[in-house]
């Protein structure tokens, strides 16, 4: 009996032992996520506020400025952040596709990386708010719904650029090959001539000096669209360019002991110089 009052003594010592090294794994684990959120939101911050300070130094942004610079690894308590931040105008917006400009440079972007153009009204119909097909190449449900895995088209904007990936004559590889050259904004908006790589900056006139181009605006931005006419010799089209930014995302990393968290915002700055985060992503990264 006395043998047996020991085990059963044994036997809940070393459960009541788990338990505690459970929990304390678990509040652990739970205090590292909270100061790891927290550093996140201190650099999400940090990049807003980067963006007001340079609001107030000028009316152009290009990629001289300090919010272009990418954040080298900063010592923090049992690890280090950083993070990089990137204009959003610089890039061909998605949900402007329903504008004939945006399409025209969407198409002319996908001819000049090789790579078919055949979604495009397949991408309108998605967008829009109708069921009704744009051409005999667009989708609306009873095209998704006919597949072997279903669902329906989102009649409204893209809030991601993954999204693409559920559209009719899109697919991995081509997705691969876009993804770096557009982006999902929820307003339209103009390409930034200062930021724009040379590949969307082909898709407003294929006959451009892409190579002059890019050396006048390393030895000094464009201060205005005139500036640009005067230097390029190349009067712009009436709409969709500009050399200032109200789009940014920013994009932060923290490392702290073995939790990786990363953060992408996208952050809004209005022309008072006014910014505000209209989404954000968390997770973690490898």
């Amino acid at each position: 009996m006395a043998m047996l009052v020991v085990a059963l003594a044994s036997v809940i010592a070393v459960s009541l032992v788990h338990e505690q090294s459970v929990s304390i794994r678990k509040t652990s684990h739970i205090q590292l996520n909270e100061i790891s959120m927290m550093y996140a939101l201190a650099l999400e911050d940090y990049g807003r506020l980067v963006l007001q300070d340079d609001f107030g130094k000028g009316k152009t942004d290009d990629t001289s400025e300090l919010w272009a610079q990418e954040m080298l690894p900063i010592p923090i308590s049992g690890g280090f952040m950083y993070g990089s931040m990137i204009d959003l105008q610089s890039l061909i917006n998605l949900n402007a596709i329903m504008q004939p400009v945006t399409e025209e440079r969407l198409r002319a972007l996908c001819n000049n990386l090789k790579l078919g153009a055949e979604f495009i009204p397949a991408l309108k119909d998605w967008i829009d708010s109708d069921l009704d097909t744009v051409d005999a190449d667009g989708a609306e449900d009873d095209y998704y719904t006919g597949l072997e895995f279903p669902y329906r088209t989102a009649n409204r904007k893209l809030t991601d650029i993954s999204e693409l990936l559920l559209v009719k004559g899109m697919d991995f590889e081509k997705f691969e090959l876009l993804k770096d050259f557009v982006t999902v904004l929820p307003v339209e908006t103009d390409l930034n001539l200062n930021t724009i790589p040379k590949e969307i900056y082909l898709t407003i006139d294929k006959n451009l000096d892409a190579e002059k181009f890019e050396s006048e605006r390393e030895n000094s931005p464009f201060s205005s669209l005139q500036d640009y006419i005067d230097r390029m010799k190349h009067t712009v089209p009436a709409k969709g360019l500009a050399v200032s930014t109200e789009y940014f995302k920013a994009d932060g990393h923290v490392v702290l002991g073995e939790k990786n968290l990363s953060i992408k915002s996208l952050i809004h700055r209005n022309t008072q110089g006014v910014t505000r985060v209209i989404s954000r992503k968390l997770g973690e990264f490898s």
